[in-house]
């Protein structure tokens, strides 16, 4: 892959990681709070980037609560 593609992609993860930090920390670390909570934001942006943002944060915490709950160990989807 392209290094210049693939920094973009390491940064957007970061901003993806970050957005669910935010998510969480609205919420007192409430997974299901904070799912909620960024689905409602959906509703306050136009912004079809920042739509896209809260929808992949909301997955970032969905895939954050398997692992809590599955010890680390992913399910098989």
């Amino acid at each position: 892959m392209n290094k210049e593609i693939e920094k973009l992609a390491n940064n957007y993860k970061e901003i993806i990681n970050k957005t669910s930090d935010l998510a969480l920390k609205q919420n007192d670390g409430d997974i299901r709070k904070a799912r909620k909570w960024l689905k409602e934001q959906l509703f306050y942006t136009a912004d079809r980037a920042t739509n896209e943002l809260i929808k992949l944060s909301i997955d970032n915490i969905l895939d954050y609560q398997h692992s809590k709950t599955n010890n680390g160990k992913r399910r098989k989807r």
